[in-house]
């Protein structure tokens, strides 16, 4: 195990743009996926954490965009975390967690 501290958090809002990701009457993962990223982003300053934002607002990014900005947060630094938001629609509940 990694005993480093941690560099930073780097948070992303999945979707975007022209992905709206999952859609129920009106409502889009994006829109929610972004407002959760700035509140965790703000909220992570206010304590001090470093943070740095894959996006701020609803803008389309490829794929490979969204995986050089977060490697670019930090300078690479293995040590960051990323956070990204997303709300799937598929059911179950609790949270997925990645390594």
């Amino acid at each position: 195990m990694n005993d480093k501290k941690i560099t930073g958090v780097v948070v992303d809002s999945g979707h975007g743009g022209s992905d709206p990701g999952a859609i129920s009457g009106n409502l889009q993962e994006k829109d929610f996926t972004l407002e959760a990223a700035n509140y965790m982003a703000k909220r992570l300053q206010e304590l001090g954490i470093p943070v740095v934002s894959i996006k701020t607002t609803d803008e389309d990014i490829s794929r490979t965009e969204r995986l050089r900005r977060a490697n670019e947060a930090f300078n690479g630094d293995p040590n960051a975390i990323l956070i990204s938001n997303h709300i799937n629609s598929g059911g179950g509940e609790g949270q997925s967690v990645t390594k």
